[in-house]
């Protein structure tokens, strides 16, 4: 991870990582932010909607390929709680992508 910036994105990469590799990650660049930085996390969310073909192919790859699979809107929450993140707010950006800012915990 980069040193020395107050703001750090992570965009897609959790997709690619099973639950522990993320949490590593997720870890490793809260480390690295100052204790008023902001790491910025962009993940394709597992869509509500059952129809959505390409949503489901999506989720069938990253499965098959990495073990991960899109996540519920809530599971990057609750892996960046378990890396010691705070999360300040979250936003939908549209195709199904969110965007968490998130800050490190004040026992940090």
């Amino acid at each position: 991870m980069p040193h020395g910036g107050s703001t750090v994105l992570v965009p897609r990469l959790l997709e690619r990582l099973a639950d522990e590799d993320a949490v590593l990650i997720l870890t490793e660049a809260a480390a690295t932010l100052p204790p008023d930085g902001t790491l910025l996390l962009v993940e394709q969310i597992r869509p509500t909607d059952l129809d959505d073909i390409d949503a489901t192919l999506q989720h069938l790859r990253l499965a098959c390929l990495f073990g991960s699979g899109l996540r519920s809107q809530d599971e990057p929450s609750a892996l960046a709680v378990r890396a010691g993140l705070r999360v300040r707010h979250c936003d939908d950006i549209g195709w199904d992508h969110r965007l968490w800012v998130l800050e490190r915990s004040t026992g940090q």
